[in-house]
């Protein structure tokens, strides 16, 4: 943490704005920096310090997601203060921009060596020795210590802490009023679309509109200041898309065509290209009739079946002669799929998008019913299967039956129809913290990956990938906006993190240096009284990743064969269970770097 003065965070009689522009700096407080935790903003008065006893009480590992999702609500919203961080007059601050950077480890800021254990809770100097992100010690004088959420073996989305935080006691009583309100008015409907994904919901959760599909709202800003992926359905789709056609609502006689809702699942293998497509099934959703069940042969080499998910295999695959192509043009010949058929699925975005079909009409189980987190996690076929229809599906040791799959999500669909649009939604428990910043009239950003469904809540959502598109956008609407929340995947994507790595991604060392600029660029850059916290979630998960694999191949292996049936070379240890608990606690090691600017002396 380092502080370009301290009157942000200073006592007095003054505001900060009133007092003279320094760019002093200021050693972290002693009681904070005892107390084991990410030291704490504060003045140097006695009287100002914590009693040492108290925090060292209250704090007593390292920070996690939602402690720092609590601190920047306690500083932009002034909710309960966070304990184990402390800014004084935060009324000072006007902006917030966090930004997560993954792939910043302790080996590239030289701290591997360190005295300071990787479970340690005390702040961590950055050495002026590092030569992989030297703005780092420029901008920040300590690396707080972080640790993602997980359990023994397994690393949890640390965004996903980060980006909900539960609701306050007058919200919940509020939501559980409307929800109420509109369980009453939509109970009993059986009008299928009342469950449609709406264009622009269509648009928030990746599904592509074909052309002929009119928004009620267009928000076009090439530079992503507002809304950025809100724009109207391109002129033409991709190479290679096709568009169920556009029919009339009612025939010659004026009449309405008899709704045909189709429920559908594809699987997939992996390709030299990519996600390719491997086999459709098509169910219909009233007398469960399998209408369409092919196998497909992909345009490029296979890399990997995939079997233990898509239940395909070389041999399966052999005898398919059908092509994309083909499938397109069948499922889009007269009496198929047309812009009044209603599609059924899970996820069904990533269906449509092997099938690089468009369509107009779409009803998401994925989205219909509620992870019991709630939004943005969506719950797994298996799980609504096993909860709602009573019935285990995905179970096979050859993979996931696609009829199986598109049948279940019928039967889920029929039950939302028989039970109301709160059927198998869960009274949330929190709130996205863009809601929270909005419902207080402040204007929020998200950008980077995941804009249109991690920040759909977000006042402002721009989806790009490459770290100089995403600190363009951050340059734009940091002046604009309260709290500005960015994602840099570029240095895990050159790390290899990232399971689908850029085909022309830069090097390691090209992509820190440009790292180290855009840093130093967005610091200059950041308007006076602007908190800057950069936290990069986790250490490198591939090894823990490598372990968890074997680990399930081991589980699915001995439910058919015993341990001697299986070779050696595959078994899995006691041995292999401590690294990987050792594993798992090494990819939840985190840092996060503070600090808080003011006005440049003499300005």
């Amino acid at each position: 943490m380092k502080r370009h003065g301290a009157d942000t965070v200073n006592s007095g009689s003054r505001s900060a704005a009133e007092e003279e522009p320094t760019t002093k700096k200021i050693k972290l407080d002693d009681a904070a920096t005892l107390a084991g935790r990410p030291a704490e903003l504060i003045g140097q008065d006695a009287s100002d310090k914590m009693e040492r006893r108290k925090v060292k009480k209250a704090i007593k590992s390292n920070a996690k997601a939602l402690d720092l999702r609590d601190w920047i609500l306690a500083v932009v919203l002034g909710n309960p203060a966070a304990r184990w961080l402390n800014v004084k007059n935060p009324q000072n601050i006007k902006h917030f921009v966090v930004l997560n950077v993954l792939g910043i480890d302790r080996e590239q800021l030289d701290l591997a060596n360190t005295t300071a254990d990787q479970n340690s809770a005390y702040p961590i100097t950055v050495p002026s020795t590092s030569q992989a992100l030297p703005s780092l010690h420029t901008l920040f004088s300590h690396a707080c210590p972080s640790r993602a959420p997980g359990d023994q073996y397994k690393l949890h989305s640390v965004l996903h802490e980060f980006l909900q935080t539960p609701l306050l006691a007058d919200e919940k009583m509020k939501q559980k009023k409307e929800r109420a309100k509109r369980q009453k008015s939509t109970a009993f409907t059986n009008d299928p679309s009342m469950f449609l994904l709406s264009p622009l919901d269509m648009l928030s959760h990746s599904y592509r509109l074909p052309t002929y599909v009119e928004l009620p709202k267009v928000v076009d800003d090439p530079q992503g200041a507002a809304n950025g992926w809100m724009r109207a359905p391109p002129v033409s789709l991709p190479e290679g898309w096709v568009e169920t056609p556009q029919v009339p609502l009612l025939d010659p006689r004026g009449n309405a065509a008899k709704q045909k809702i189709w429920a559908m699942d594809c699987e997939m293998v992996e390709t030299t290209a990519g996600r390719e497509l491997g086999r459709i099934s098509i169910v219909d959703f009233g007398t469960s009739v399998v209408l369409f069940d092919q196998l497909v042969k992909p345009s490029n080499p296979v890399t990997s079946y995939l079997t233990a998910y898509s239940g395909l295999s070389e041999e399966i695959l052999s005898g398919a002669t059908l092509t994309l192509i083909d499938v397109q043009l069948r499922l889009t010949a007269p009496g198929m799929i047309d812009s009044s058929t209603i599609l059924l699925g899970h996820s069904l975005e990533n269906d449509l998008s092997a099938l690089k079909l468009a369509h107009p009409k779409v009803a998401d189980t994925a989205i219909l019913f509620h992870h019991p987190r709630g939004p943005p996690s969506k719950p797994s076929l298996k799980w609504l299967a096993q909860k709602f229809l009573e019935k285990t599906i995905q179970t096979s040791e050859s993979g996931h039956d696609s009829v199986e799959d598109a049948t279940s999500c019928a039967e889920l669909f029929s039950l939302k129809l028989q039970n109301g649009i709160q059927f198998g939604r869960f009274d949330q428990e929190n709130e996205s913290i863009f809601e929270s910043m909005a419902r207080k009239g402040l204007k929020s950003a998200y950008i980077g990956p995941g804009a249109n469904t991690l920040g759909s809540k977000a006042s402002t959502k721009v989806d790009c990938t490459g770290d100089g598109q995403v600190m363009d956008a951050v340059f734009i609407n940091v002046s604009t906006h309260e709290f500005v929340f960015a994602r840099l995947p570029s240095l895990a994507d050159a790390l290899g993190w990232s399971r689908q790595v850029p085909s022309q991604a830069p090097s390691v060392n090209e992509t820190l240096e440009g790292l180290d600029v855009q840093l130093r660029k967005l610091y200059s850059s950041l308007p006076a009284y602007t908190a800057l916290c950069v936290f990069t979630g986790h250490s490198d998960p591939r090894r823990m990743a490598e372990l968890n694999k074997r680990k399930i191949e081991w589980d699915v292996l001995t439910r058919t064969k015993t341990p001697s049936e299986v070779p050696r070379e595959e078994w899995w240890t006691t041995q292999d269970g401590r690294e990987l608990e050792n594993e798992a606690e090494h990819a939840k090691a985190g840092l996060v770097f503070f600090c808080i600017t003011l006005p440049k002396v003499g300005k």
